[in-house]
């Protein structure tokens, strides 16, 4: 990958040629802590934030919005027609980090990768332009509840963006991770970098993972006990009696990938479909049209929501487990039975149960 140094005062001039031929969006601060990602207008444009904790809301939404029309049922003269919408506004998101950097590339593979390409997903992210942001500031950037570093996610992506961000200290490092981020290497903001850039790089990155406060380093044991179904019952009992059942954690998971599709009629004449995001932890996910429910009960549930993101046979498929430390499940679970809680229950419990082979001295 190429890489070029722009000065602090400028990085936000990245923005404006973007702007140039994209809508684009980047992270601001709310009130306390809540940051969120909006439109970059000439008004907002000097309040954007490079280093924020990171919104809640994840901008897998620009991808997979919380609701989409998918298309409209016209009765025209007797007969009925389908004309479906797609999204055709390009798009820029700026400031993403690297663990949603992670939660696209699974979504990619998820709704691109296999035999059916989802057409609605692909044509938005065909027009989608990435500007990965690196977290190198812990107090504004790394949350209590983030641990990118052990689900192999960040502080610093790896690939899948088209322009990578890195705050050295009054000047930035860029990396080109596609033809289109390198295109914007000919603008005269950018200039050539030095090995003391790489090493200063290097140097960041190396404090920055030590800065993080919470650690799931449990994760191949917990992948290790629910691929081999040994995970105890009572375990999972104990998730559901303490989950709400509001659906927070998957509403707020970058990697999170379930929706339910529904019709809705406008007129006598006139029917939309449209796809809405959906959670597992949401009674209704598994009921049948016959009113039936196979995972009525809570704990079936959350067994079936961790199953997913943990064993082997998605790994397998995907390529990666459905986890990408970004601890949003963390900071809004009502019950402490996000990602990690979970993990560790999982691994000190069943851990216990394992036989250990006896040692003579």
């Amino acid at each position: 990958m190429r890489a070029r140094i722009v000065q602090g005062e400028d990085v936000l001039k990245i923005v404006d040629l973007l702007r140039q031929d994209h809508e684009v969006y980047a992270p601001f601060y709310g009130r306390g802590r809540d940051s969120y990602f909006d439109v970059v207008t000439d008004t907002n444009r000097d309040r954007i934030q490079i280093h924020v904790p990171n919104p809640y809301y994840p901008p897998k939404r620009f991808l997979l919005p919380h609701i989409e029309r998918l298309l409209r049922i016209r009765q025209e003269a007797g007969d009925w027609k389908l004309e479906p919408e797609y999204n055709q506004v390009r798009r820029a998101i700026f400031g993403i980090r690297s663990c949603d950097v992670a939660g696209i590339n699974h979504l990619d593979r998820y709704f691109l990768g296999r035999g059916f390409r989802d057409i609605y997903y692909e044509q938005r992210r065909r027009l989608l332009f990435l500007v990965n942001v690196v977290c190198t500031d812990p107090e504004a950037d790394i949350d209590k509840s983030c641990y990118c570093p052990c689900a192999d996610t960040g502080p610093a992506a790896r690939g899948h963006f088209d322009l990578q961000l890195m705050d050295l200290g009054g000047e930035f490092m860029a990396v080109a991770g596609s033809e289109a981020g390198e295109k914007l290497f000919t603008h005269p903001i950018f200039k050539k970098g030095t090995p003391a850039h790489v090493d200063r790089r290097r140097e960041i990155l190396d404090t920055i993972r030590r800065q993080f406060k919470a650690t799931t380093s449990w994760f191949s044991a917990a992948v290790r006990y629910i691929s081999q179904g040994k995970v105890l019952d009572k375990i999972w009992e104990e998730v559901g009696i303490r989950c709400l059942e509001c659906g927070g954690c998957t509403f707020v998971c970058p990697a999170c990938t379930c929706f339910t599709v529904s019709d809705r009629r406008l007129s006598d004449v006139e029917v939309e479909r449209v796809r809405i995001w959906d959670a597992c932890a949401l009674t209704g996910y598994t009921r049948m049209a016959g009113g039936f429910n196979p995972r009525k009960a809570v704990h079936d549930r959350r067994n079936r929501r961790f199953f997913r993101k943990l064993a082997h046979y998605f790994m397998q498929r995907e390529l990666s487990m459905a986890c990408v430390g970004c601890g949003r499940c963390a900071a809004v679970c009502h019950g402490d039975v996000g990602m990690p809680s979970v993990v560790e229950m999982i691994r000190r419990t069943t851990a216990a149960k394992e036989p250990h082979e006896l040692v003579r001295a």
